[in-house]
């Protein structure tokens, strides 16, 4: 690989372009047009995923003995941008407020690395650009497609970006994400005008009782590992004359640990009969989709990693264990159920910015881009070797 620095000005450039044209997940068409034909021009056979995920082979790495996939996101999130840059999003209502910019940034410039050194590249390497991460789809969509077979992948990488801390690198040993179960709790009363309130039933008032068990059930609960539930939504009520029939949140359940996922669902469950004896109303609890799983990093490709991370970023590299653990999670686990994998994250935190990932001022701290890319580069590498 030439000098990080040499690569730059073009990380840089990709970055900011993807940054001003987020799309929301499967409608990436744009986004995905964009990376074709970058990685057209460079060589690379396409494969398509309808609607619009994709990945690429090049034919000089065809006959290489070991395989590696590197995944990249490319859904943006229905955020409006605050940021006040001058590449901030062009498209009203929607940001890449996960980085998910600077990912694809990254992968296209590995991308053109690999192509540049052709055959002397040590691994046959397939870049998988998958839609619809934020909305738990893609993943599946690309592994049914056939994304980690033909030949079959020897190993996975996968990154992301943070924005809790400047200029450095992480990597778990062992589990690296959270279980995490996306949920909505119906609420059911009973309409009436507010002139005779005795004849309805308040399904407002429930969901206020609902909401106010869920934080107690937060400050009561010691799970063995990080866990929780978070309410994101309230949708209920028609007019203010009209006492509501029904109230929906949506939410979710996350946890490190599988039995304190169950758990607090076990909880709620018994919280909720308490709230509809006392207000009369009826409470469901919805899992729309199986809950995302977690996964671990194969401790092989954990030590090549934390090798590359010594080598590029020195002490601001750190190997993370059980206690470290957080509450973020992936459909990436359908990839790391078929072969092994590592998840390597950057620190990309600007000092005196506090925005966390899906906030609308969210910002990376460019200079990471050269960083991350060598280190991806050097793990690569060693697997190949």
């Amino acid at each position: 690989m030439k000098n990080r620095q040499y690569y730059e000005e073009e990380l840089i450039k990709l970055r900011r372009f993807f940054h001003q044209y987020p799309e929301l997940s499967l409608k990436e068409v744009k986004t995905s047009a964009y990376i074709t034909e970058y990685l057209k021009n460079l060589g690379y056979e396409i494969t398509q995923v309808p609607p619009t995920g994709l990945w690429a082979d090049l034919p000089a790495h065809k006959e290489k003995e070991k395989k590696v996939v590197l995944r990249a996101e490319m859904d943006g999130l229905p955020i409006q941008e605050k940021t006040g840059l001058p590449y901030a999003s062009l498209h009203e209502g929607c940001m890449h407020a996960c980085g998910h910019d600077a990912i694809l940034a990254v992968a296209l410039v590995m991308a053109k690395i690999a192509a540049e050194e052709g055959a002397d590249f040590p691994v046959g390497i397939r870049f998988l650009f998958e839609p619809a991460e934020e909305t738990g789809e893609g993943a599946r969509r690309m592994v049914e497609a056939g994304a980690l077979d033909d030949p079959k992948t020897d190993a996975f990488l996968m990154f992301h970006f943070a924005g809790d801390q400047s200029l450095g690198m992480a990597v778990h040993e062992g589990q690296a994400s959270a279980m995490i179960g996306g949920m909505q709790i119906h609420i059911h009363g009973k309409s009436s005008h507010w002139c005779e309130a005795h004849k309805g039933i308040d399904s407002i008032y429930a969901a206020s009782l609902v909401i106010g068990a869920v934080h107690d059930l937060n400050v009561s609960y010691q799970g063995q590992a990080p866990c929780l539930v978070g309410i994101g939504s309230v949708h209920g009520g028609e007019y203010s004359n009209i006492i509501a029939d029904h109230v929906v949140l949506g939410g979710n359940i996350r946890a490190c640990r599988e039995a304190d996922y169950n758990r607090l669902k076990e909880e709620l469950e018994i919280a909720f009969g308490g709230i509809e004896r006392k207000t009369g109303t009826r409470i469901e609890m919805v899992f729309p989709k199986e809950p995302v799983l977690s996964f671990e990093n194969d401790s092989a490709l954990t030590r090549l990693a934390a090798d590359a991370g010594r080598k590029v970023f020195g002490d601001r590299f750190f190997l993370e264990g059980e206690d470290e653990l957080f509450l973020s999670g992936d459909n990436a686990y359908r990839y790391f159920q078929r072969t092994r994998g590592v998840f390597p994250v950057f620190l990309a935190g600007i000092p005196g910015e506090d925005h966390p990932l899906h906030h609308p001022e969210f910002q990376l701290d460019e200079r990471i881009l050269p960083l991350s890319l060598e280190a991806l580069y050097e793990i690569i590498h060693s697997i190949g070797k």
